[in-house]
């Protein structure tokens, strides 16, 4: 098995949703996003890792959390705030959950 690592600094897209690393910036359709610091390493690691489901402890390391205070559930309740503050803005639900073992962010050829 591979090992998971953090994104490069280059941008990182799917479908009108783009990640500037360096800039700390998430544009939809052009239009910017305010994500918090966790929301934009959580939708980094999931833009760097697209269609490969990362487990609860992968997105700690991913997002930086390495922290006796980041359980795994907290995982949840980070990416259910990433989702909301996408979709407020009118991003598609693009992260899917597998119950029991983490998350994956579908391509979107691949969404239903």
């Amino acid at each position: 098995a591979s090992s998971i690592r953090a994104p490069s600094s280059q941008s990182l897209a799917t479908g009108s949703l783009t990640l500037h690393p360096e800039a700390h910036q998430v544009r939809w359709n052009g239009k910017l996003i305010a994500l918090r610091p966790r929301e934009f390493a959580l939708l980094s690691a999931f833009l760097g890792h697209p269609d490969r489901l990362l487990t609860r402890a992968q997105l700690i390391s991913l997002a930086g959390a390495e922290c006796a205070a980041a359980d795994e559930r907290t995982v949840d309740v980070w990416v259910g705030r990433m989702r909301r503050s996408l979709e407020a803005h009118g991003v598609p639900r693009i992260v899917r959950t597998v119950r029991s073992y983490g998350y994956v962010l579908d391509s979107p050829d691949l969404r239903h």
